[in-house]
């Protein structure tokens, strides 16, 4: 194999391509990226077995052939050169790859192409799916991924849920849902699809496969193909396809966590709150930190304690309030991460009592609910 191209087109796809390789294993498959060239250009693959990535780039292709070496590496060395550096790559007899680039050149030791599974990515001859607006599954995404647990023993919520249901003609509900049994985030939107297949499609997409979707929507193309085949929901965008198996598990009723509105409503400048909760939570380091908030008559008062340094206390006032006074505690982290992903000017929070659910959401944002447990005062 022999090719020539540019720094900044061959970044790319190894960015994406090195994002899912194995970081523990450093010697398999697994933390490798195959390279294959041919009349069309470059294509990179990886996979860990759970999620796997193929993504193309044009190239001047001197010499067909293929590798197999480590993937960070590679990157790393790739990110390294200097921008606008033209990179040369090429392989020997033991499977070693060269990087040239000017007076500078790299050897990485490879291991034989042909070690790369054949089916790593799945054929989506006869898949199932639609393509829709990426702007939205990038948007839905940022506002349930923060909420997905990292609990290994309740692997039902170690993904996002997603769910895709008909609407009108041309038109489809998606929803996406995440817990970590603290909290929870349930976005939907009606959005404009073409290619659709008419049904309804439900699976878990594993945190590490959404996270690697963030990278692939990041291209220039401004929709995304979703596809179900067997164990496998595939997305496609700007090139590049990640697929990503399926958590086979069933996801908790998420419908009876999501109270109805509380008996008392606040609604606050999302800035202010948030502002002060980092105010309040910035004095040290607590194990189990707990926000104080006590809601009265036109303001919000809250308070942190800590036992080496004292106490911190901020007010705000509440010109748009109903419902009797309230105190309950929160994790500040649980409400800072609702504010950081809605992004809206003004959010409205709303409780029955100090034990139960409590409920966040923005008219500017009507999709979107957030749940957040309380904690014992």
């Amino acid at each position: 194999m022999k090719v020539r191209i540019d720094k900044a087109s061959l970044l790319v796809p190894l960015y994406r391509a090195q994002g899912v390789v194995d970081r523990k294993n450093t010697t398999n498959v697994a933390a490798c990226v195959h390279i294959a060239a041919d009349d069309v250009g470059l294509s990179f693959s990886a996979t860990d077995y759970e999620v796997a990535v193929q993504t193309e780039v044009a190239a001047e292709v001197i010499d067909a052939g293929a590798a197999l070496v480590h993937g960070r590496a590679l990157y790393d060395i790739v990110r390294g050169l200097p921008d606008g550096s033209t990179v040369l790559l090429s392989t020997d007899a033991n499977h070693r790859l060269r990087i040239e680039a000017g007076r500078a050149y790299y050897h990485l030791n490879g291991i034989g192409p042909e070690e790369f599974p054949p089916d790593a990515i799945a054929d989506t001859a006869g898949a199932r799916g639609l393509v829709c607006d990426k702007s939205q599954i990038e948007s839905m995404l940022k506002r349930t991924l923060f909420s997905v647990s990292s609990d290994e023993s309740r692997p039902a919520l170690n993904g996002v849920l997603l769910e895709i249901e008909p609407e009108s003609t041309g038109q489809v509900r998606l929803r996406m849902v995440s817990t970590d049994g603290h909290r929870l985030s349930k976005v939907e939107r009606t959005v404009a699809a073409s290619d659709y297949d008419g049904q309804r499609h439900r699976c878990i997409v594993h945190r590490r496969g959404a996270q690697e979707l963030l990278r692939i929507l990041e291209g220039s193309d401004p929709s995304v193909r979703i596809e179900f085949i067997g164990q496998n929901a595939i997305f496609s965008s700007d090139k590049a396809r990640l697929q990503v198996r399926r958590i086979e598990e069933n996801f908790p009723d998420y419908a009876r966590v999501i109270p109805d509105r509380g008996d008392t409503s606040v609604t606050i400048p999302t800035a202010a709150l948030l502002g002060a909760i980092r105010r309040v939570s910035n004095l040290g380091t607590v194990k189990d930190p707990l926000l104080r908030v006590d809601l009265d008559d036109g303001r919000i008062a809250l308070e942190m304690h800590y036992t080496d340094f004292g106490e911190a206390h901020e007010e705000i006032e509440l010109p748009d309030w109903t419902g009797p006074k309230l105190k309950v505690g929160f994790n500040p982290k649980y409400l800072q991460d609702v504010c950081n992903v809605l992004g809206t000017e003004s959010i409205t929070i709303e409780m029955s009592d100090q034990f139960s659910p409590c409920l966040v959401h923005a008219d500017e944002d009507p999709g979107a609910v957030f749940v957040v447990m309380p904690m014992r005062l």
